[in-house]
């Protein structure tokens, strides 16, 4: 059974494009730099989210998520938070690897560690603490983070379909309504 959330809404932003991304490698823990893609799509989302009514951004300490939250906080300027908690999975053996097997990501998830890698059950609770704490605050947060933070999300936030989450595409998470067990989300100015 997935560690439950605080039914409070929030918005989720995976940060900008990497050369690594555009190149299809495991980054983990690695601090890869956004390009200059991802440079313009953090922009973009600026714009998107810039009537949203975000109390304060969250992120992970890694470069590319940090660069992506620094530009998203340009227009808002509210309190910027950064937790190693929010740091994308340690991939171990993988990091700077191409991704040529498909399944390992859904493997990984499914409790087969890569070599040195970190196991999704420690990951996952690492995140859903850390979720859950931004969520014990006031008014509602912007967290600024990786894609595979966003998996034990989903599955606490019982998200059924899976989630294209793109470089940069700013999502809303309500809570469930009455009578509902699944959270519901909203792409940002899609």
């Amino acid at each position: 059974m997935p560690q439950m959330l605080l039914e409070k809404p929030f918005y989720f932003l995976r940060h900008g494009l990497t050369d690594w991304n555009k190149e299809k490698r495991y980054q983990g823990q690695r601090d890869i730099p956004l390009n200059d893609e991802g440079i313009q799509q953090a922009y973009q989302a600026q714009a998107l989210l810039k009537n949203e009514d975000i109390t304060a951004i969250y992120t992970s300490t890694l470069s590319r998520a940090k660069k992506t939250a620094e530009i998203i906080n340009e227009i808002h300027k509210v309190s910027l938070l950064e937790s190693l908690a929010l740091q994308e999975c340690h991939y171990g053996s993988l990091e700077g690897q191409l991704k040529t097997d498909p399944e390992v990501d859904a493997n990984w998830r499914k409790g087969v560690t890569p070599k040195d890698a970190e196991n999704y059950l420690s990951f996952s609770n690492r995140v859903l603490n850390v979720v859950n704490d931004i969520l014990n605050n006031n008014g509602v947060p912007l967290i600024v983070a990786h894609r595979a933070v966003f998996w034990p999300i989903a599955e606490a936030a019982n998200i059924t379909h899976d989630i294209d989450l793109g470089n940069a595409c700013p999502l809303l998470i309500h809570p469930p309504t009455s009578g509902k067990d699944s959270w519901s989300t909203e792409f940002i100015g899609a």
